[in-house]
């Protein structure tokens, strides 16, 4: 698999070097180099399609799209519609041939293609914690010290606290409250699932509470997000025709999910099966009726009466502003049911961007501490957002860099908001 030279040459062409998207792009904004910023980087993929650099730097062109946080803030000012962020994603796939780029990203891959090795992996995540096994390895930095270094940030992740796995201890299906407004297939995400399900099972009571009967496909497999922004071509189709062979047909006015990161892949379905004659129409259906949580509830509407009692502001995850263009609906929300405190900068991104904090973790450090600062300005004592790795990357930013706000998923506001109109009238 080549390039696509047309693309990559059209973006170039149409770039008037205006510099607006270095205005935004997070390592721009820390290198001041021009390899480090989106309009470097898209004139570097175009010269390489155009063979003007040599094959034996082709390696430098992929270390260029990995760099990228692909925030796709860049795309959200462009003037002229030039969209850097896919185009990283682009020269991943063309470049590794559409196949993840080393055994170890192959097998770190795999374990999202079963939902039986997630629901696992949450149960031993639960054990760990509750055995007092957590506590023991963060007061004596093993992994630290045995040279683990990658394992003990990836560790130093999760939150104090994970619940058991919605997929293996919910329900399959919920009645709504009061009288039936319509059906809504909620979309399992995979790290929802594995370390946020708390936050999940708000989300489904409030699609409740607003007056819609919830069903949880157990067949649900990962949206392909962490594949396609690998450069493993092959590996999100594979589930992406899974998930588009399960919810084509499913009986539901709309699927709702409450990562960022999955409605903006599933709304994406629609765009990269258009030339597939066997998924074109399937794919369409699906991504029509796909909604971001806050999305659907700006849609369905809240009643006047439910109120969080604590000052809260938002953070904007980047697959939600930048990739779906939903920033209103969520301060939206929050407006109408909490003290909400407006976060400056909150559609930059927070540095999680996949496993960018992994891959690129000195850089991810330095955009977060940015952002905690920022959290700090705002006085709130809650910090929301609508995606599990920003989810995991501010909490470990209040614990790290403070201040201590509690970091939650805009359901989970919601939701104890309903608690409280509940409390109130009994």
């Amino acid at each position: 698999m080549g390039l696509d030279l047309d693309k990559l040459v059209a973006d170039a062409e149409l770039c008037v070097r205006c510099g607006l998207c270095t205005s935004v792009c997070p390592t721009y904004q820390i290198f001041r180099s021009e390899i480090q910023g989106p309009r470097g980087r898209v004139l570097l993929y175009a010269d390489y399609a155009q063979g003007l650099v040599p094959e034996s730097e082709a390696k430098l062109v992929l270390e260029a799209a990995y760099d990228c946080l692909d925030c796709r803030a860049c795309q959200s000012v462009c003037p002229n519609g030039v969209k850097p962020g896919e185009a990283a994603l682009d020269a991943r796939v063309a470049l590794q041939g559409g196949r993840p780029k080393d055994r170890l990203t192959a097998l770190a891959l795999s374990f999202f293609y079963s939902p039986l090795l997630i629901d696992l992996a949450n149960v031993l995540i639960v054990l760990y914690q509750r055995s007092g096994l957590q506590r023991w390895v963060r007061r004596s930095r093993l992994f630290e010290r045995l040279g683990l270094v990658k394992l003990a940030f990836a560790e130093s992740l999760l939150p104090e606290r994970v619940a058991p796995a919605l997929r293996l201890f919910g329900p399959k299906k919920l009645a709504p409250e009061g009288e039936k407004r319509g059906r809504v297939a909620f979309f399992l995400g995979c790290v929802m699932n594995l370390v946020f399900s708390e936050a999940s099972r708000a989300t489904v009571e409030v699609i409740r509470a607003v007056g819609y009967e919830v069903v949880i496909p157990r067949e649900t497999t990962c949206c392909g997000a962490p594949h396609i922004e690998e450069g493993d071509l092959e590996g999100f189709e594979r589930l992406a025709m899974r998930n588009i062979d399960h919810y084509a047909d499913i009986d539901a006015d709309f699927i709702v999910t409450d990562c960022a990161a999955c409605a903006a892949e599933l709304k994406k379905y629609a765009r990269h099966f258009r030339n597939d004659p066997e998924y074109r129409e399937k794919a369409e259906r699906v991504s029509k009726r796909v909604r971001l949580f806050s999305e659907f509830l700006e849609q369905a509407g809240l009643p006047e009466n439910i109120r969080f009692p604590f000052p809260t502001t938002h953070q904007h995850a980047c697959h939600a502003c930048h990739a779906q263009g939903v920033k209103e609906a969520p301060e939206l929300i929050l407006d109408r049911v909490a003290d909400f405190a407006p976060l400056a900068g909150s559609t930059d991104c927070c540095g999680s961007a996949g496993v960018y904090n992994l891959t690129h973790t000195e850089t991810s450090m330095r955009i977060l501490e940015k952002k905690m600062a920022r959290v700090a300005e705002t006085g709130a004592e809650v910090l929301t957002v609508e995606n599990p790795g920003c989810l995991l990357q501010l909490g470990l930013g209040a614990r790290r860099f403070g201040p201590r706000v509690e970091v939650k998923h805009l359901s989970q506001v919601v939701w104890e908001g309903f608690r409280q109109a509940t409390d109130e009238r009994i």
